[in-house]
């Protein structure tokens, strides 16, 4: 994620990659407004695929989200389709199985995860994995586990609206070509992130 908010960084800090980038946000505007009902069960569509799979990320598509209609309804639609995507994974972990969600996101990821969390692990603990862990993970492992699922929607809720803020003013950012402010944003998610796996992998060992 943070290689991404770099990379926009950079883009919007070149006029030229900016002004393109310009012309695709405004020619997807165009296909929006003709469908705009269509458009935003599209981007919700997506964002819940994001929350569920690693390999896309709705973030790339917020700049035209925003400029389509505005930092608050693309915050709701962002949210929406956050909390599907992880109400999604979550069913699919329980009345699917672990055998479903491992082709999802690998048998590894569930099995290493599901040794730190347990079914009967406290609301705090389980806010603390919703909010370190990679979105398309917690959903799975805790659906596998039988968590209790009223206390894992309220975790998922609470601890993505502050990512959903915080990606929308990315967004919106981008329109406006702060980049050098989406860089150190984007330096700032790679350091903490590589200072969360120091401390996990020090946590495994110690």
């Amino acid at each position: 994620m943070g290689l991404l908010i770099i990379g926009a960084g950079l883009i919007a800090a070149s006029q030229t990659l900016h002004e393109k980038a310009d012309q695709i946000i405004i020619w997807s505007e165009g296909l929006i407004s003709m469908e705009p009902v269509l458009g935003m069960a599209v981007f919700v569509i997506l964002a819940m695929l994001s929350a569920m799979v690693a390999f896309f990320s709705s973030a790339i598509i917020v700049p035209i989200a925003v400029f389509a209609w505005g930092k608050t309804t693309c915050l709701l639609l962002l949210w929406l389709g956050w909390l599907l995507g992880g109400i999604a994974s979550f069913c699919i972990g329980r009345f699917l199985g672990r055998r479903v969600a491992a082709m999802l996101i690998g048998e590894e990821k569930i099995a290493g995860w599901q040794s730190q969390v347990g079914e009967r692990a406290r609301f705090t603990h389980i806010l603390l994995f919703q909010a370190v862990v990679p979105s398309e993970i917690p959903g799975y492992v805790l659906g596998i586990l039988r968590y209790r699922f009223s206390f894992y929607l309220a975790a998922l809720a609470i601890t993505e609206l502050p990512y959903v803020i915080g990606v929308v003013y990315l967004g919106d950012s981008f329109l406006k070509g702060e980049g050098t402010l989406i860089i150190v944003l984007g330096v700032a998610t790679v350091l903490l992130g590589a200072m969360w796996l120091r401390l996990r992998r020090h946590g495994g060992t110690g």
